[in-house]
């Protein structure tokens, strides 16, 4: 999923750009976000073999998934002695696909509320510098000032 849009500045933008900005994700737990939306349940092991990643990577995105609510874990059925594996997955994958559209949507309309809010400063300001300006007397708001010739009688 590498669409990509261009900025003004000829800058391309992709959706990894934008859900990196929105919630801090890193491109694997992007990566595995997509996953999660494009396939089934999936245990720490099997995507860090499908990903070539270690399960410590792994873990560590997955744990920010569930605890952002992107994803769901549960415990695995028991098949062995030892720590208990836990298979992630997300449950309603048409919700965290609007819940998506709608923090972008939110995220972008408060960038924007931002940049308006500082331009509309920058306006001010250069509304009262004009403003100042223009009250002075003289060309193009240049003050003259007018020194008397001591040696002129």
């Amino acid at each position: 999923m590498r669409r990509r849009s261009r900025a003004p500045s000829g800058r391309e933008i992709t959706l990894s750009d934008v859900l990196r900005f929105c919630y801090d994700f890193s491109e694997t737990d992007i990566q595995i976000l997509l996953r999660l939306l494009k396939g089934n349940e999936y245990d720490v092991d099997t995507l860090a073999a499908e990903m070539s990643l270690s399960k410590a990577t792994v873990n560590r995105s997955l744990n920010k998934l569930v605890e952002l609510g992107f994803a769901s874990r549960r415990r695995a059925k028991k098949q062995s002695v030892g720590r208990p594996r836990s298979k992630y997955y997300i449950s309603d994958k048409k919700e965290v696909l609007e819940r998506l559209r709608r923090d972008v949507e939110a995220c972008t309309e408060a960038m924007r509320r931002e940049l308006y809010a500082a331009l509309a400063e920058i306006e001010e300001h250069l509304s009262r510098t004009e403003r100042v300006s223009s009250n002075m007397p003289g060309e193009r708001g240049k003050l003259k000032i007018h020194v008397p010739n001591p040696y002129r009688g």
